[in-house]
């Protein structure tokens, strides 16, 4: 029996012909070669406050999350990133702050870059696609899975179009996630600024408050 399957595995491996270890060398060199290039770019570009938001997020005691899902008017937005900066309170290095949107970089190296890219992620007129925005939120759920810090993830804007049906079963997933991990882990606390007299945004929220994490602030 054992004889037939090493032969089985034997047959499914590639002919070695006379040139095969040179492919294979040359291969094995391209690879290389790739991966010193990526490692002089990455070094190129690499941002100061990457390497502070680095040093950060391995000291922190906390984390925050923004999911910035929609454009919200000038002034609210002004509002809401007071709320997120006082609830924060004073001991802001020795919290991780990262933002959910795609139209601003995620990690912040300073309450004051926080502001400044909340402000952009909240005013930039981009229409995000109900499945993306859902995306987002699992992403996030799934960042907070990989580290047992107190966290609070701030909710803000609104969702694409009436209806969240589409989304609502990836939702229950990831506030089921999120659950979990406050009990087992570290706190988890949802703080809502969507305007839930919006049936989408309505029943997105209620996912949340169902298992229990959100804690209002403002609206709801």
């Amino acid at each position: 029996m054992s004889d037939h399957l090493q032969d089985s595995e034997e047959s499914m491996l590639p002919k070695t012909t006379k040139n095969g270890w040179l492919y294979i060398y040359l291969v094995v060199a391209a690879l290389a070669i790739t991966a010193v290039i990526l490692g002089q770019l990455y070094r190129d570009t690499t941002k100061p406050g990457e390497v502070i938001s680095r040093d950060r997020k391995k000291y922190a005691s906390n984390v925050v999350y923004t999911i910035v899902y929609s454009e919200v008017p000038p002034a609210k937005a002004d509002s809401i990133i007071d709320s997120i900066t006082a609830d924060i309170g004073k001991d802001t290095t020795r919290t991780d702050m990262v933002i959910g949107s795609p139209t601003t970089d995620p990690w912040c190296a300073s309450i004051g870059e926080y502001r400044r890219n909340l402000k952009k992620a909240m005013t930039t007129k981009k229409v995000i696609p109900l499945g993306k925005q859902s995306v987002i939120a699992s992403m996030i759920g799934g960042l907070l899975t990989k580290n047992d810090l107190p966290a609070r993830l701030y909710l803000v804007g609104d969702l694409t179009g009436n209806d969240a049906k589409m989304i609502l079963g990836r939702t229950e997933s990831t506030a089921a996630a999120l659950e979990l991990r406050s009990r087992i882990m570290g706190s988890v606390e949802v703080i809502n600024f969507m305007d839930t007299t919006k049936p989408a945004n309505k029943a997105y929220v209620d996912v949340f408050k169902r298992k229990k994490i959100v804690r209002p602030i403002t609206n709801d």
